[in-house]
């Protein structure tokens, strides 16, 4: 199943309309990641362990999102736990890899931090990252989620990555989720 098929279950972290396939990369097109890390904690409710990769210090991530449980890593220059340097892509594509490897490839992982990994390392090079974590991926049941603000890329740059991701257009998804809760409100009453 994919996008725009209907999904069972209840509560209100669930992402209606969506039931995301094992071995694929999202890509979640929203100004701000909100409706990714909804689809990561669905996920983590689903019993896959996570790792989330930010642009955002750890703590404030756990804290803000409600992730008490998943592994983060901060995309920083600024040394410290936890932190990968931004520029090292190679070396970040190790370690998505090895945490999927490590949960025998039943695994969610969050890249929220796409843009800047383009900004330390150009599109190509980011685009080189994406298509290997793809690859390695669709042989694994992991889930890859990648949200990304359309506004921050190209055209062609977005069109590319659309290429061998599959799209999740967070408009239609979140206005799909909202009549779903305001159903289950309605059902209460």
């Amino acid at each position: 199943m994919g996008v725009g098929e209907t999904m069972t279950g209840g509560g209100a972290d669930r992402v209606a309309n969506l039931e995301m396939a094992r071995g694929l990369c999202y890509l979640v097109e929203e100004k701000k990641p909100d409706l990714a890390y909804r689809m990561f904690r669905q996920l983590l409710g689903e019993g896959l362990p996570g790792l989330v990769i930010t642009r955002q210090y750890p703590d404030r991530v756990r804290r803000e999102k409600g992730l008490p449980d998943a592994k983060i890593l901060w995309l920083s220059h600024t040394p410290g736990e936890d932190y990968h340097n931004p520029t090292a892509i190679g070396t970040l594509a190790k370690t998505v890899s090895r945490f999927i490897e490590d949960q025998k490839g039943e695994a969610v992982v969050l890249l929220d931090g796409l843009e800047y990994l383009v900004v330390n390392n150009g599109f190509l090079q980011t685009l080189m990252f994406v298509e290997h974590v793809n690859e390695f991926v669709m042989q694994r049941k992991a889930v890859v989620l990648i949200p990304v603000a359309p506004d921050a890329l190209e055209e062609k740059e977005l069109a590319l990555l659309e290429r061998n991701l599959e799209v999740v257009e967070s408009p239609i998804v979140k206005m799909d989720l909202e009549m779903k809760e305001v159903g289950k409100l309605l059902d209460t009453y």
